[in-house]
């Protein structure tokens, strides 16, 4: 993570809606419109004498010279053009806006650039509103600094996205982070948490994920809670629940409630188990805890429930993958999270098989230039053994770690290639829905597009890789 350089920075900011943005009518709070009109009027949001100078369009705004000389020219539109922006800013109601930064966490894959939520208690019409100061912060932050993340700035504090939650509803201080301290805080100086951090997720493309799980719920356990309405809660078409519990992941030992949770885990249901606390972590230190894990419940360790959340509908939505595996990821700290108890960091993806070998070891390499040089060489190999080998879960495994399934191997050769040969039709389907290029040609002037035309393996879905090849 690095201060940002040179002497403009542009960046997306986009108004989905919330307080900041209303108006207040007869005493009640409705939508307003034309947010960037009223920027426009604020001397601390648009310079209007750099904006004429320039010659600048009449939808692009653009911040007085910061501390460092730099100037921020931000845009209104809809939040597109990944790659012509060095930041954006997303405008929310309070009310969801941690909810909505966790599912971007885990929806914005092999992200590199900084997303940053912010919104108001107070309609920044108002005098005493604290939106000018929220949208202000949120802007030097994405446009100053790089942190590859989706955070949420609110009162001088800029949380990661999937750590932060609501706990005021009238205060400005709405919003808190309670295991983890902020990545940054604003006051006479900008003080940047580097060792928090997280680096870019991996040297790919932005990948967006669009097979979001839907069907998960939120269920808070309360002493006395009957069995028959925990037995309701769990039936199909459920997928997944994070279950909120006391203290630190206890629950009700009734034998007819823990029946009912034994009986949903065997029929393939995820149970989380997330603490309705809003500091400490679920453990196994007591017997109630013991026999909750007992029934085939995945511990949450520190999640949110928003973050538990949108995890379990990200894990839910991945194709291919077995129950025991979706559990592992669960489990696993993908986006920063969770806080995982030491014995647990050395986990170990696949054991047993050579190729789980290799991705355990590869999972344990540190960071810095020569780690990153020997994740280039091995990922390309091990990729292609994943899909020629038809092993979706190891191929989740590289994707986790942040790799690119579209790198080509010591013979010019991606996974997409392996999968075609060895005819593996669905690690096919699922490296063409990651986006993964069909007109690649490896040593042998060979693509898996002129593999699929050419039928030399049957039922891959030849049209289909046509098609992503036009």
């Amino acid at each position: 993570m690095a201060r940002a350089l040179g002497p403009e920075r542009r960046l997306l900011a986009v108004y989905t809606g919330g307080t900041i943005g209303m108006r207040s009518e007869g005493g009640v709070l409705v939508p307003g419109g034309g947010l960037a009109a009223v920027l426009k009027t604020l001397p601390m949001f648009h310079d209007q004498e750099h904006a004429r100078a320039c010659g600048l369009p009449e939808d692009t705004l653009v911040l007085p010279p910061a501390s460092w000389g730099q100037r921020i020219i931000y845009i209104w539109v809809q939040l597109r053009h990944y790659e012509q922006y060095h930041g954006f800013v997303v405008i929310h109601g309070t009310d969801t806006m941690a909810f909505a930064a966790s599912v971007l966490s885990f929806v914005l894959e092999n992200l590199q650039k900084p997303v940053v939520l912010t919104g108001a208690q107070v309609p920044i019409h108002a005098l005493q509103s604290d939106g000018r100061e929220n949208l202000l912060g949120a802007l030097l932050m994405a446009g100053q600094f790089v942190i590859p993340e989706v955070c949420l700035f609110f009162q001088n504090q800029l949380f990661r996205g999937n750590r932060a939650t609501k706990v005021d509803a009238r205060r400005f201080a709405a919003f808190c982070s309670p295991n983890l301290q902020p990545l940054a805080t604003v006051g006479a100086d900008v003080t940047i948490s580097r060792e928090l951090v997280r680096k870019g997720g991996g040297r790919g493309r932005l990948r967006v994920c669009s097979s979001m799980e839907r069907d998960v719920g939120l269920l808070r356990l309360y002493p006395g809670i009957p069995a028959s309405l925990v037995r309701a809660f769990l039936q199909p078409p459920l997928k997944g629940v994070i279950m909120e519990t006391f203290g630190s992941g206890n629950g009700p030992s009734k034998p007819d409630l823990l029946q009912e949770l034994r009986a949903a885990a065997e029929r393939g249901l995820i149970i989380v188990n997330c603490t309705h606390c809003l500091q400490g972590t679920v453990t196994s230190d007591y017997a109630a805890s013991m026999t909750m894990a007992g029934a085939g419940v995945v511990s949450g360790f520190d999640m949110t429930s928003e973050a538990a959340l949108a995890k379990l509908s990200y894990v839910l939505g991945q194709p291919g993958l077995s129950l025991d595996r979706r559990k592992q990821l669960l489990a696993t700290d993908l986006r920063g999270e969770m806080t995982l108890p030491a014995d647990e960091r050395s986990w170990c993806p696949l054991p047993g098989s050579l190729l789980g070998r290799g991705l355990a070891w590869l999972s344990r390499l540190g960071d810095g230039q020569e780690a990153d040089a020997v994740r280039d060489t091995l990922v390309p190999s091990l990729a292609c053994a994943a899909a020629h080998a038809g092993d979706l879960e190891a191929l989740q495994v590289l994707v986790e770690l942040g790799s690119d399934l579209g790198l080509e191997d010591f013979r010019g050769q991606t996974p997409l290639h392996a999968a075609a040969r060895a005819g593996q039709a669905g690690v096919v389907a699922a490296l063409l829905q990651r986006g993964v290029q069909v007109d690649t040609c490896d040593e042998d002037g060979c693509s898996p597009l002129l593999l699929a035309v050419k039928g030399q393996v049957r039922g891959l879905g030849a049209r289909r890789m046509c098609g992503q090849g036009q």
